[in-house]
């Protein structure tokens, strides 16, 4: 008997339960490996399991590919070392094209008085070629009653009212339920819909505020002593505003970072966010890793990043999540259909009923109806996705570039060669000081509130309001300000 035929059904062959089943011959009921496992010794050579009924398992030493080799090639536990995760220029022309839509906007303040809004504010943005549709189908409506025999003797009627009693709308109860039905679904989906509106505010002020707070921690907490580590400090701010940009763009369904970060990062980190498959968390990762690497060379406290953690990078992340569920969850698409189909259903039919009572007037009468629901379905609709590029939506390219000019005018202040002229208190009461004496008395009646004021009153001013602060600093100091302080 073969060596192959005496082996025991305690052993486990790798290679079979790796191998392709579909290659496999029916008659054969494993493929002969050198690497088997033997699960009833305790102290087998690459596996051994200490005990078999708790199934504890216990790897000795294996390389990686013989991990690979075992797990396959797709197994979920499998290292990810082979993932192609660095951009290139190749992934950057599928989206170079990409067009995008510029942002709308009407200036006009709702505090203002009415008549002051430009005429396009008073048009729905979405319903547009609805209105014009039920324009034409009230006048045909009108006219078709109006000059025929569809609701009585035409010619035995006023303009005002040509149908006679039999006529089926007379009454007009069906269309006033309908009607009520419509102001129902609207109201109701109006007001989830503007408390989502206002939730997308508040998230992005969570998370703008978050962002400011990150670069402030990573600015004052953080020292550099190279230019190396300042310009790892900078490539980091960076990422904190494209962390809010690309957000931007993932809720516009935009891949192209060029337009928003060709300024802030590198090309490389431009091409490395749009190979990654969520972009804002892309760069919270880099963000994360920063710190976690300052942590580790005991240039960030333990207790620092776990502020950081707790106070920027979590807010960060939630809101960035809550953002993202608004855009991919609206509202139901059968509450959205049902109510347009009533809407529909309501529209047609009113002409029918107003012919009764208005005659060639209810035209008019249709028409301001048609633009009430339509408008009230257009606003509706506007607020349940505000993250467009229409004149209701949110301004988010205004967002952005504000964070962004803050951002870099906190990480331009620490920077700057002369920034103890800036935070140091004392240094700060010394230019002014300075400023004081050299300014005439013109110049000084514009930096006080006082309209009569002379150079040597206003010194005194100065120095009876940081009389305290003298006495506290040393004899160096005061010695100097006391020299200044003559006339």
């Amino acid at each position: 008997m073969s060596k192959t035929e005496k082996k025991s059904k305690s052993f486990l062959d790798i290679d079979a339960m790796c191998a392709d089943t579909d290659a496999m011959d029916e008659n054969t009921p494993y493929i002969e490996s050198p690497r088997t496992i033997d699960f009833t010794q305790t102290q087998s050579k690459e596996m051994t399991m200490e005990s078999i009924g708790t199934n504890t398992y216990i790897l000795n030493n294996w390389s990686t590919e013989e991990i690979n080799r075992v797990l396959g090639k797709n197994h979920p536990y499998r290292p990810t070392v082979e993932a192609n995760l660095i951009g290139n220029i190749d992934d950057h022309t599928q989206v170079h094209d990409e067009r995008r839509i510029v942002k709308t906007s009407i200036e006009f303040d709702p505090k203002a008085v009415w008549w002051k809004a430009p005429l396009v504010a008073w048009l729905p943005t979405k319903n547009l070629e609805m209105l014009a549709f039920f324009l034409i189908w009230n006048l045909c409506i009108v006219m078709i009653t109006g000059n025929s025999g569809a609701c009585g003797d035409y010619k035995n009627f006023s303009t005002t009212s040509f149908c006679d009693e039999n006529y089926i709308f007379r009454d007009g109860n069906f269309v006033f339920l309908l009607g009520m039905a419509v102001l129902i679904l609207l109201a109701f989906r109006g007001n989830q819909n503007v408390m989502l509106y206002q939730q997308c505010n508040r998230e992005w002020e969570k998370l703008t505020a978050a962002a400011r707070n990150l670069t402030r921690q990573i600015c004052f907490k953080i020292r550099t002593e190279s230019e190396k580590e300042a310009w790892e400090r900078r490539r980091t701010i960076g990422f904190v505003s494209a962390a809010v940009m690309t957000l931007k763009m993932h809720l516009r369904n935009q891949r192209n970072a060029v337009p928003d970060l060709g300024n802030i990062l590198v090309h490389q980190d431009i091409l490395n966010i749009q190979k990654s498959e969520t972009m804002p968390f892309f760069c919270v990762d880099n963000i994360n890793y920063f710190l976690v690497d300052n942590r580790k060379s005991d240039k960030l406290s333990a207790e620092s990043l776990e502020s950081i953690e707790e106070t920027c990078l979590s807010p960060m992340v939630e809101a960035i999540v809550s953002l993202m569920n608004v855009n991919t969850a609206p509202s139901p698409v059968s509450h959205s259909l049902h109510t347009r189909i009533i809407i529909l259903l309501f529209l047609i039919f009113l002409p029918f009923h107003l012919v009764v009572n208005y005659g060639f007037y209810a035209l008019l009468f249709a028409f301001l109806g048609d633009f009430v629901v339509l408008g009230l379905e257009s606003m509706v609709t506007d607020a349940e996705n505000p993250f467009g590029n229409g004149p209701s939506d949110m301004d988010l390219d205004a967002i952005c570039f504000s964070l962004y000019k803050d951002l870099s005018a906190t990480l331009v202040r620490v920077e700057f060669e002369l920034r103890d002229q800036i935070f140091d208190t004392w240094e700060v009461t010394r230019m002014n000081e300075e400023m004081i004496y050299k300014a005439t008395t013109n110049e000084l009646k514009m930096l006080t509130s006082m309209q009569k004021v002379t150079k040597q009153g206003r010194a005194q001013c100065v120095r009876n309001a940081t009389k305290s602060l003298w006495t506290e600093s040393d004899d160096s100091y005061g010695t100097d300000v006391s020299a200044l302080s003559q006339p």
